[in-house]
Formats: C-alpha cells, structure tokens, sequence
C-alpha cells in the first residue's frame, strides 16, 4: 500500500526549511538545492511542491504572515481594554523567544529582498497598513490611524535593535510603554 502524504505539512516542512535558511543567510541564501538538503529531501520532491523558487519564497511569505497574524492575534485575545489590546500588539511584534526571533528576522530578510522585488514589496506593503486600520479604533484620537501607523513603524524599528542586540526587551517593552503614556493622556 503507497504511503500516504499530509501535503500540506510536507509545504510547512519545506517552507520552515526555507525560514531557517532565511534567517541564516538571507534570502540571498535560499536556492531549491538547499532546502532540499536542509529537509532532507530530494530536490525534486521540493519543485513537485514548489516548481520555482519565487513559488517557494511566496508560499513563505505567506506561512509566515499566517503565523505571525495567529501569534498576534492570541496575544490581542488575552488583552482587555483599549490600551492593552494595542500595547499586547505592539509588544507581540517584539522577538521575545524562539519563535518569535525566527519569525522577525524571516520578516527582516523579506523586507530586505523587497528592496529589489516589486513584486515582494506589494505584498509586504499591506501588512502594516492593514494592521494599523484593524488597530486604530482602539485609540481615541482625531489622527489614531497615523498615531498606529507610527507606532508599529516604530515597533519594525525595535523588533530589529533587538534582533542585533541594540536594545533589550526591557528597553523596547519601555519605549512601547513611554508612546501609549502619551497617547492616552
């Protein structure tokens, strides 16, 4: 009897393997060969999956975005209040453990191939303006979109210093913390 294959978990497992290589080396880094290696697969059972490597790095892109959105997401659904529901999101953008390092600096290594990918940069582009309409009706502020809007722009900003080792939790945690003072005065 043929064995029988979850599809879907084989996409995770190749696109995790694309994540670990992104976080290594960039996605300068990623080629299907390698990934193959790193799952330890054949080559080509990972282009039956992903025929091309811009296939790979889409589908990446968007397990990544499902994963962060879910993390997000649990971490709003514990907050109560306006102003905890914003800081649980602000502070859940941070890389604060495993998961979440490997999470951002996968996103940073996204951001920084958009830089020269039209194509990659009009996907990412919506995400934080997304993010900032779903949030700006928790502030009670005549500009609370711009208000979000900056706020997670600020985030994008520490989540990297914290990544390189320019900021600590506790710093970051406390610049998110000095902004929400003063924008619920």
């Amino acid at each position: 009897m043929p064995k029988r294959v979850d599809h879907q978990l084989r996409r995770r497992e190749i696109t995790g393997a694309l994540w670990e290589i992104a976080r290594a080396d960039g996605l300068a880094g990623v080629t299907l060969r390698r990934v193959a290696a790193e799952v330890g697969i054949s080559m080509n059972l990972v282009q039956y999956y992903f025929p091309t490597k811009d296939e790979l790095l889409t589908c990446g892109l968007q397990h990544l975005i499902e994963a962060a959105s879910a993390r997000l997401k649990a971490e709003i659904e514990a907050a109560s209040g306006p102003r905890a529901v914003l800081r649980a999101a602000l502070v859940g953008l941070l890389p604060v453990d495993d998961r979440s390092r490997l999470l951002t600096a996968v996103h940073h290594a996204y951001l920084a191939h958009a830089i020269t990918d039209p194509a990659m940069a009009a996907l990412l582009n919506r995400i934080p303006r997304e993010l900032a309409e779903q949030l700006a009706p928790t502030v009670d502020h005549p500009h609370a979109l711009t208000e979000v809007d900056a706020l997670l722009a600020m985030v994008t900003g520490l989540a990297l210093g914290l990544l390189i080792g320019t900021y600590t939790q506790d710093e970051a945690i406390a610049q998110i913390d000095h902004r929400l003072a003063a924008l619920f005065r």
